[in-house]
């Protein structure tokens, strides 16, 4: 069996481990430290009380193990890694896998697993280019993660990024695997005409005519993602633009209100603004489908991948990331994909001006996606479960 230790539900992972369990029943069993993401007390971090709706918890073997210390997920010491013991010593797995390295719970599972000398498997969003350090900090900090993945037999690598940092810090390529960051195609098996009619319905719902050209952010509004660039970047558009423009907000967060604010001041200009609040997984898509440009200009505070970017073009958006965004390694170079520098309000203005003269398409992305499904990344964590666990 293998272990896999992981601090919440998170509603990007689940989906893997429930194809994996379509896939291999009975191989895996996945133990949370805390189940805060399913709790309406603000565990998904958007600043308000809420939950994901998704079922998170359901179609694979798991167990919640109740390590809170305080409030989960604040630091080091918020998930205790007490009684792991137990754990090991009652399922016996043959090798482990661990999500991250982030609290003391993770650093004990890993220690419970080498006491025993059972393999250590990763699946780590880690990168070396989404904070920008000194050099004796990264110095330091590579050090660190040479020492650490000293002690681990396998990883599977999110994306490039992730796998060249593997390989910088002392992982030989035989040791990796390809497992790609992925989100739930929200629009699987759906069809033209259907994405269509859930396009005109969303954007009748919202507001927006049928010749507005909608740009759209999703997440939270903090200053890591620099949502307010959308509107920094209105005074550098084409006025006959800016005329037909309107900015969705999906989300919510510190920077709201002062949004909110400026987007008064943008109705002058003939923009408008729509903030949508925080939406539910179960609701999502319609968002997706009434937006025809999607935004992420995060800064270099750890926007290791942006799985928003992956949603936006399974739903045939076009895209424009920051530099700073790890996807944008992936995805940059694609045909409706634009790669601007971090803070450019002027380049952010031009790539949606280029971006803006492609007619609204839902499939224009979707084979490629097919690279970036869970089904990819669950066969390959089950082809490894295969190859080096013959006896699960």
């Amino acid at each position: 069996m293998l272990a896999i230790f992981d601090s919440h539900p998170v509603q990007y992972r689940a989906p893997v481990y429930q194809e994996l369990e379509r896939l291999m029943p009975g191989s895996f069993h996945v133990f949370y430290a805390t189940d805060i993401s399913m709790r309406k007390d603000g565990g998904v971090g958007f600043g308000k009380t809420a939950a994901w709706d998704v079922p998170l918890l359901d179609g694979y073997p798991h167990t919640l193990l109740n390590q809170e210390r305080g409030n989960a997920l604040d630091d080091f010491r918020s998930l205790h890694g007490r009684g792991l013991a137990r754990i090991f010593d009652t399922y016996r797995p043959k090798a482990i896998l661990q999500t991250q390295f982030l609290y003391a719970y993770d650093f004990a599972a890993l220690f419970q697993a080498r006491m025993r000398r059972i393999p250590v498997w990763i699946r780590l969003e880690t990168q070396d280019q989404a904070n920008q350090r000194s050099r004796d900090k990264a110095a330091i900090r590579s050090i660190v993660y040479r020492l650490l993945y000293s002690q681990v037999q396998k990883a599977f690598y999110i994306g490039a990024l992730n796998r060249e940092h593997l390989l910088q810090h002392g992982f030989k390529p035989r040791q990796l695997a390809r497992a790609p960051y992925c989100t739930v195609d929200h629009f699987e098996n759906s069809s033209e005409a259907e994405f269509s009619r859930i396009r005109e319905t969303s954007r009748h719902q919202l507001g927006i005519g049928a010749d507005r050209i909608v740009i759209g952010f999703f997440g939270k509004l903090i200053p890591k993602k620099t949502p307010d660039l959308l509107m920094q970047m209105i005074p550098f558009l084409k006025p006959a633009l800016n005329r037909k423009l309107t900015l969705l907000y999906v989300g919510s967060g510190e920077m709201e209100a002062a949004m909110q604010a400026s987007a008064r001041q943008l109705q002058q200009l003939g923009v408008a603004v729509i903030f949508a609040g925080f939406i539910n997984q179960s609701a999502i898509r319609n968002y997706y489908a009434a937006t025809d440009i999607m935004v992420l200009a995060s800064r270099y505070a750890g926007e290791t991948w942006g799985l928003v970017v992956n949603e936006a073009l399974q739903a045939g958006c076009g895209v424009v990331v920051s530099e700073a965004v790890g996807c944008s390694r992936e995805f940059g170079e694609w045909e409706r994909v634009r790669t601007i520098p971090v803070e450019d309000a002027l380049a952010l203005a031009r790539a949606v001006e280029e971006l803006a003269v492609f007619p609204r398409q839902f499939a224009w992305a979707r084979e490629r996606m097919k690279n970036y499904s869970v089904g990819t990344s669950a066969k390959e964590i089950a082809r490894q479960i295969k190859e080096m666990l013959p006896a699960c």
